[in-house]
């Protein structure tokens, strides 16, 4: 069934998606390694997908699974709420997989949770689990995405003597705009809103192509107009914010950063605030900060941010 934004969800009216490995004769959530330069969250997604057949998109982190080896290493395990990716273009924007063999996942199964509480076999999935039911009744299971993302490295200024607007991205920007591709996608970014100026609207436009996608620009988030008249530049991410739509990612430059997290800052809990950059740089080129929002309509009128992450690409040179 279609999700909604705050509803309350009781146990028996969701279901989860659980894999069996055969080599270990257990049953758990799907997951794996990251390939080289491949960030977490594109891991993920990918992952899932080549053991079970689903695209999916991540909402929410959950916690982190931390575990000793054999060997005496800890393992380290990032998980996410993930649903079944609906927006075609979120589909086209992932590389084809290879499906996992069956002598490593040979069956999936959806289940409602008291079932998977039941089948899965470590504790600390039972745990993950246990955190998806309390967010599921509280109506914070299904949150907006909203990515404020830095542009990819540009020329300096010394570098460029044509206009500030036009001054676009380095060698490396490119790449990193290349990169940010599979990161948009596993967040299942359908909307690209973007300063006009050249350096932001080339860090979007990898995936505007690959989604099909409309790049929409907003004047208010220039570096110029955003330090002259900031409130302008913050209603433009208030306006985001209030109600609850598709995932979103936003391109702006670094002195308007602060005024762009301003509207977050807001509606965060104060043990949240705290992970909102503060300094300057803010961000790194083509980092982003991923706010996570719920829309609880039974406990608050006022959306409520539930998890902050940063993503960035993988540095290469």
């Amino acid at each position: 069934m279609p999700v909604e934004f705050g509803r309350e969800y009781k146990a028996d009216e969701i279901e989860v998606l659980i894999v069996h490995r055969p080599r270990y004769d257990d049953w758990s959530w799907p997951k794996g390694k990251a390939e080289v330069n491949e960030p977490l969250i594109a891991a993920g997604v990918r992952e899932v997908e080549e053991e079970t057949g689903v695209l999916v998109q991540m909402h929410a982190p959950l916690n982190t699974q931390r575990y000793r080896l054999g060997s005496g290493q800890t393992k380290e395990v990032h998980y996410w709420i993930g649903t079944p990716v609906t927006h075609g273009g979120v589909e086209r924007s992932r590389i084809p997989v290879i499906p996992a063999p069956t002598k490593e996942i040979d069956s999936t199964r959806w289940v409602d949770p008291r079932t998977a509480l039941e089948m899965l076999t470590r504790r600390g999935d039972r745990r993950l689990l246990d955190d998806v039911i309390s967010r599921a009744e509280s109506g914070r299971l299904v949150t907006a995405t909203l990515a404020i993302v830095r542009h990819g490295a540009a020329l300096t200024r010394a570098q460029w003597d044509g206009a500030e607007a036009k001054r676009p991205l380095n060698r490396t920007g490119v790449v990193e705009a290349l990169d940010l591709v599979d990161i948009f996608s596993a967040l299942g970014v359908s909307r690209l809103l973007s300063s006009p100026w050249v350096r932001c609207r080339s860090s979007l436009e990898p995936y505007a192509a690959a989604a099909g996608l409309n790049l929409v620009t907003a004047q208010e988030l220039t570096q110029e107009q955003a330090q002259a008249a900031p409130d302008e530049a913050a209603k433009v991410i208030e306006r985001l914010v209030q109600r609850p739509a598709e995932p979103v990612v936003v391109c702006g430059h670094r002195p308007a950063l602060p005024v762009m997290f301003e509207p977050l800052q807001a509606i965060a809990a104060s043990q949240l605030t705290r992970q909102i950059p503060a300094e300057d740089p803010y961000l790194r080129p083509a980092q982003m900060l991923v706010a996570h929002v719920a829309y609880p309509v039974s406990t608050a009128k006022t959306p409520e941010i539930v998890a902050f992450e940063t993503q960035r690409t993988i540095k290469r040179f």
